[in-house]
């Protein structure tokens, strides 16, 4: 992870890209220092190729809650992962039961091209 202005960016897969087609295996988070409880939030992450989201995902949609501080992005089966070539930003948010919002870190895809199909 990279940090910006205290906004650290998470780039997935950490280490590499994607291969666009290949299956995109989950990736599980520990917030142990999380002073709320994920089983109430709403965990919300949005990739964005300019102004169109190309990841839109959240609780019960793409991420799975573990307990009050544990989650995954599930994984994206080869048959689902039909992203554009490129690297794109976005980030992920948790919203807690109270409304208080804030964005945990930023996220960076890099996809590159399948050439066998």
């Amino acid at each position: 992870m990279s940090s910006n202005c205290n906004i650290v960016t998470l780039k997935i897969p950490v280490c590499g890209f994607i291969k666009q087609g290949d299956t995109i295996p989950k990736i599980s988070f520990a917030l142990s220092n999380y002073s709320g409880n994920l089983t109430t939030a709403t965990i919300k992450m949005q990739i964005y190729k300019g102004n169109s989201k190309i990841i839109d995902i959240s609780n019960g949609n793409g991420i799975t809650v573990i307990d009050a501080n544990n989650f995954e992005i599930d994984e994206v089966s080869a048959n689902n992962n039909n992203l554009p070539v490129g690297t794109f930003i976005g980030d992920l948010e948790i919203t807690e039961v109270s409304g208080d919002k804030k964005t945990y870190f930023n996220v960076e895809y890099t996809i590159i091209k399948e050439y066998t199909k």
